[in-house]
């Protein structure tokens, strides 16, 4: 496990540049709803790293667990710290600590429990990288936060591309579409947003599809 400890290294540092990146956009005055993708995006290349360079779940268990951890501290004790993607810059959610915190369920369970680092990985891909997506199209062609179909046409698109990660295919595929569902239609409060039903929803459609027809 300490041979893979650089790996880990390397990966904290894709998810922390996601957040100063986030941060830096935020301070030019980039709409919060746009800055945070950058947290969303490098959120994104760290989990799926993880399959790549680690042989157990531990380290992305513990990499998810330290960051979820992270990010609470500074929502409650110093809000400004993280604001590009959430704490003062986003007061009404918490969606930035339920990212990683949907990772150390899924992780947890798909990956140590089901032996299937994928089925962990990929929802959360979904949500990191084509929600992105989908928040940089929305920007471009309504001009603010809204949910509109062309968003959820390229959210699709992206999520399609990773479920080749998923075998068989069509089960990703099915995953990919729940997720672009879930995102479409969770309405953002303090403690539900799509940062917990386009992960949660997605590995519960795929992990049942997988233990029933594979």
């Amino acid at each position: 496990m300490l041979a893979e400890a650089p790996f880990a290294l390397l990966i904290a540092g894709a998810a922390l540049l996601g957040l100063y990146l986030a941060n830096i956009f935020y301070d030019y005055d980039i709409p919060q709803y746009l800055s945070r993708k950058l947290g969303h995006l490098g959120g994104c290349v760290g989990f799926l790293l993880c399959p790549l360079l680690f042989s157990t779940f531990w380290w992305p268990l513990i990499l998810t667990t330290g960051f979820t951890a992270l990010l609470l501290y500074a929502r409650f004790f110093k809000p400004d710290t993280f604001r590009g993607v959430g704490g003062s810059g986003r007061p009404q959610a918490l969606a930035e600590i339920h990212f990683p915190a949907t990772g150390i369920v899924l992780i947890g369970i798909c990956w140590g429990l089901l032996d299937k680092p994928w089925l962990a990985i990929v929802p959360l891909l979904y949500m990191g990288g084509g929600d992105a997506i989908t928040g940089i199209i929305r920007s471009k062609v309504y001009g603010r936060e809204v949910k509109g179909n062309w968003g959820s046409l390229g959210m699709l698109i992206t999520c399609l591309i990773l479920a080749y990660f998923v075998q068989p295919y069509w089960i990703g595929v099915v995953g990919a579409t729940t997720a672009v569902i879930a995102e479409k239609y969770t309405k953002t409060t303090k403690y539900i947003d799509d940062n917990l039903t386009i992960p949660l929803a997605s590995a519960i459609v795929m992990v049942v599809l997988h233990i029933y027809f594979v």
